[in-house]
Formats: C-alpha cells, structure tokens, sequence
C-alpha cells in the first residue's frame, strides 16, 4: 500500500535530518581524531562512523613508511585515548 503524500514527506524529512546528523558527527570525530594525530607519524587519511553500532573508525597512513591502518575507538574516547590508540599501535 502506498502511503499518502504528508507521510512520504515526513519519511524524507525525518531521513534527511538523520542524515544531517550523521555528517554531522563525523566531521566532529574527524576534527577530534585529527587533533589527536597532531605530533604523530601518523596521518588521517578518512574517518567514518559505522551505523551499525556507532564505532568511529579512521584510517591512518604512517607519514615516513606509506603503511595504512585503521583505529576503532567508543565515540565517549576522550583525545588521550584516541592518541594512545594511534600511537600505540
């Protein structure tokens, strides 16, 4: 059965403000996980939020060996931890 037209409208616009949403968070995770890369030898080449559980991911290229890796961190990790995390490994 197709809906009616508000309720289509409504579908889009509640889509679209997820949507917003999202981009929003991960250009803040990608802002605080390059924050956390200054000072390192290690770069951020892209980061993302799964949607599936909420992880924030981000790989990392190495600025003198060209190696890639990617991090996980909890979107609570503060920038220590995340620093940690792309030092540590």
């Amino acid at each position: 059965m197709i809906g009616t037209r508000s309720s289509v409208r409504a579908e889009v616009k509640r889509r679209a403000t997820v949507a917003r949403a999202q981009a929003t968070a991960r250009k803040a995770w990608e802002k605080h996980v390059k924050a956390a890369a200054v000072g390192t030898l290690w770069r951020v080449t892209s980061a993302w939020i799964e949607q599936a559980c909420g992880t924030c991911c981000a790989d990392l290229t190495h600025v003198s060996t060209g190696k890639t890796r990617t991090i996980r961190c909890a979107a609570t990790d503060s920038m220590e931890v995340c620093r940690m995390r792309i030092v540590g490994e």
